[in-house]
């Protein structure tokens, strides 16, 4: 079979079928891909945010423990009294306040306490030598006060006494409960005392992992930087026992190494409790140095994936379906009407070879066919019209029709004919056309229209007495007329005045401007008001009596303005001047006028106002909505730039996870947090009321709060803001926030090197300081930014103008952005000193 006795409605089924479907399934594979790749990733980032989230919530639990033993010894260290019951009550207190504590305790080296260990060996709450070591604790059961054991060969002792600093040991055993100590020392000057402490029971720590539940059945436990469970909330018997390694896996190796390091991350292997392929979770929990992992079952974690993925096959299946249905319905509605076309042209045919010529082809038919029958009904006009045309004309001329023509185009025996008959209409037509033309002229007093064809024989008769007749009346009517000009023009110079004064009237009235005139005096009555002012639901009648004065209507809170305004044109010797106010209408409705005041004085000095009143409430509307507009696009223009830092920030903490190297993954650290602190920028602006100038007290504490979370050290960094209120445009915020960025960070990463706690201070004074250089700034628009930090000091052999470093790099550049002025002060740890002024024109520094 050839394809060209294929039939055209299967050949169009084919066509859109074959094409829609290759379009609708390369695109739909393309859409699958990109969304589900884009869920897998959303699902990785909110499974490690979870992770870092519950890490973080044990980080400060812990940190709040590890507290509570620095209170004790803290509180030991200054505590003269010597009173051994008042300690123990202290101990009991604050076991009481806190019950995530399973004991608090105080241990003293040999008489260090009161130097009475003689007179308390043996008895309650000490040992055989009387030293005092009161452990106040719950383990089995009620409170109860009982001497330390083991002091001497234990970590919670020993470790603090030697280090002289405070200490979270690791777990350990202790009257055969599983706990964690954190020891803070007891110094006086500088001479090891003892330790004050408190104990966590891992069981509680267990109870608490034990809760996190993640998707319908993932679950979390802790193990230690050496990979010992901690908590699980299934295999209870692992705690203490089992460590990551024991698994003989691979994957639970790679990330015990990494544990071990205090790195995070994740990894995908099958769970040995109940054989399902996971994604596994952990992070970091910096005090203590463990991990808190999260366990994911893969199918849950993109449930949502594969259900979205089962969606669009079956939409992209219905489409194909649909669309071989709709592919189905057009090829039978463009093949239908040509079918009805085929068989009316084989009917007109058989019609025409019986002579039949009046049969028409039906052209009510498709629009896009509609030619086709047309087309033939053309054909068949072309025969039988030029007949029926002569026939019409030559009845038309029999009965006086002298307009009537052939209105077709003929051809060959027809022609001459035609040619005959038309010359013939022509040329009667002409005559009596040009006859009619100058007797309307006559009705209509035109005589100046001459007869422009001359007949033949009789009709020459009938134009020559029309011409004559033509010219004797044009004579007699142009004698009239002058008489007629005279009297108009006498009549017209008389009424002409007040005619004017009329028409200026009604086009006033008719004007939307509304025309006063007042006295100079209080409230301004008025002499005169266009009776326009009937916009306002007032009448002439009530200014004129002097019912209404022109103040009344006047808005209250814009009176004062406008007196004041008035006043001071009149005594500058203005002759006018405009002004835009309020005004209220009788109904009290609220419009906005434009004034334009004329300020008219005699040669005696006295004043008279004229004023020229037109309403601008619509146009203020639209400049108030315009305004709004203006609002709504620039924080959408802020809200969006923010939104796409956001992101960029997500992709560099994402693809940070691709790398071990810990400098790649500290430089893609960094290159977050400068976007971020761009980021805070664009959304402090969009908080902002005016969306041009940033708070920039609040953004400091914001970034400084960010950049604590950001640089988990495992160290107790204080922050201190020293900061005025100060708002600042953007082009100044952006750049200003990236040099805090990377002094900060420096500070964080760099300034407290073998050292456990430390203090950052910001400070940001507006105006000049005393003592201060500033060339060419304004007290008032000058500012004093200082980051110091009380670390190890900045290297002297470093030049920070001159580093390697991309940070200090940043902040040089960027001090000379903003034309501003850098200094470095290492004699007090380290201390940057930078003086600027705010990028607004070319007056600012």
């Amino acid at each position: 079979m050839r394809f060209k006795d294929v039939s055209l409605r299967l050949k169009l089924i084919l066509f859109i079928v074959l094409g829609i479907s290759v379009v609708l399934i390369t695109s739909m594979g393309v859409i699958i891909s990109t969304v589900t790749s884009q869920e897998e990733e959303l699902a990785y980032q909110q499974s490690v945010e979870m992770a870092s989230n519950y890490a973080n919530q044990f980080d400060a639990d812990m940190k709040a423990n590890q507290a509570i033993a620095k209170t004790i010894g803290t509180t030991m260290e200054n505590y003269e009294t010597s009173d051994r019951e008042e300690v123990i009550g202290i101990l009991e207190s604050l076991l009481e306040k806190n019950p995530q504590l399973v004991g608090t305790y105080v241990c003293y080296e040999p008489d260090a306490f009161d130097g009475k260990d003689i007179e308390y060996a043996g008895t309650l709450y000490h040992d055989s030598t009387g030293r005092f070591v009161p452990y106040c604790n719950e383990i089995a059961g009620p409170m109860v006060v009982n001497p330390l054991k083991d002091y001497d060969i234990s970590d919670y002792y020993q470790l603090p006494k030697t280090l002289k600093n405070d200490v979270l040991t690791e777990p350990y055993y202790y009257d055969g409960v599983f706990i964690l100590s954190h020891v803070s020392p007891i110094l006086r000057d500088g001479k090891f005392m003892g330790i004050g402490g408190v104990d966590v029971q891992l069981e509680y720590v267990d109870e608490e992992v034990s809760r996190v539940l993640a998707f319908d059945s993932g679950y979390a436990f802790i193990v230690s930087n050496t990979g010992i469970f901690l908590s699980h909330p299934t295999h209870k018997d692992w705690i203490g026992e089992k460590n990551l390694n024991d698994f003989g896996n691979k994957e639970f190796s790679k990330a015990a190494e990494e544990i071990k390091k205090g790195l995070s991350g994740h990894l995908e292997t099958i769970d040995p409790t109940n054989g399902k392929t996971v994604v596994m979770f952990y992070e970091p929990v910096r005090t203590g140095n463990f991990a808190f992992v999260l366990v994911v079952p893969k199918e849950e974690m993109f449930a949502g994936v594969t259900a979205l993925q089962k969606r669009l096959i079956v939409i992209s299946a219905i489409s194909i379906l649909f669309m071989a249905a709709l592919a189905f319905m057009i090829a039978r509605t463009i093949t239908r009407p040509i079918d009805e076309i085929v068989e009316g042209f084989r009917s007109i045919a058989n019609d025409a070879v019986k002579g039949k010529l009046d049969i028409r082809a039906d052209t009510d038919v498709e629009v896009d066919f509609r030619e086709i029958p047309t087309g033939l009904n053309d054909i068949l006009d072309v025969v039988i019209v030029p007949i029926r045309e002569t026939i019409r004309v030559t009845n038309a001329l029999a009965w006086g029709e002298l307009k009537a023509r052939v209105e077709v185009d003929v051809e060959g025996e027809f022609l001459e004919l035609v040619d005959s008959l038309d010359r013939l209409s022509e040329t009667l037509y002409a005559i009596i056309d040009d006859s009619n033309r100058v007797l309307k002229a006559f009705r209509q007093n035109d005589f100046e229209q001459k007869i422009q064809i001359q007949g033949q024989g009789a009709f020459r008769t009938l134009t020559n007495g029309i011409e004559d007749t033509r010219m004797t009346l044009g004579r007699v009517t142009a004698q009239r007329k002058e008489a007629e000009d005279s009297l108009l023009k006498y009549a017209a110079e008389l009424g002409h005045s007040n005619e004017r004064l009329k028409e200026m009237e009604q086009v006033i009235n008719n004007s939307p401007v509304m025309i006063f005139l007042w006295k100079y005096e209080n409230l301004w009555p008025a002499d005169f008001v266009s009776e326009n002012i009937s916009r306002f639901g007032y009448s002439v009648e009530d200014f004129i009596s002097g019912q209404v004065l022109y103040g009344n209507i006047i808005h209250p809170d814009d009176l004062e303005k406008v007196q004041s305004e008035l006043t001071r044109n009149v005594e500058n010797g203005s002759k006018d001047y405009t002004s835009e106010y309020r005004v209220l209408t009788r109904e009290g409705d609220i419009r906005w006028v434009d004034e334009r005041t004329f300020i008219q004085r005699d040669r005696l000095g006295h004043i008279r106002l004229q004023g020229i009143i037109f309403d601008i409430t619509e146009h203020k509307k639209a400049e108030h909505a315009l305004m709004r507009i203006e609002d709504i696009r620039k924080k959408e223009i802020h809200h969006r730039i923010k939104n796409n830092l956001q992101v960029i920030s997500t992709l560099l903490y994402l693809e940070s996870g691709n790398f071990e190297e810990e400098k790649v993954i500290e430089a893609f650290r960094d290159s977050q947090n400068r976007v971020k602190s761009m980021a805070l920028v664009h959304e402090k602006l969009y908080q902002s009321e005016d969306m041009v100038s940033v708070d920039f007290a609040d953004y400091l504490q914001t970034l400084g709060d960010y950049l604590i979370r950001s640089y988990t050290l495992g160290k107790d960094i204080h922050l201190k803001f020293n900061v005025d209120r100060v708002f600042l445009g953007m082009d100044t915020a952006v750049p200003l926030g990236i040099i805090i960025n990377e002094l900060f960070s420096n500070s964080l990463k760099h300034a407290f090197e073998g050292r456990e706690n430390g203090e950052i201070s910001i400070c940001l004074r507006k105006g000049k300081v005393a003592g201060e250089k500033y060339e060419g700034c304004k007290k008032e628009e000058c500012f004093t930014l200082v980051v110091r930090d009380n670390g190890t000091g900045f290297p002297e052999s470093l030049d920070f103008r001159n580093t390697e470093s991309l940070g200090l790099q940043l902040v040089t550049t960027l001090i000379d952005q903003i034309n501003g002025i850098i200094e470095l002060d290492t004699s007090k740890g380290t201390e940057f000193r930078i003086r600027f002024q705010e990028l607004k024109s070319k007056s600012n520094c």
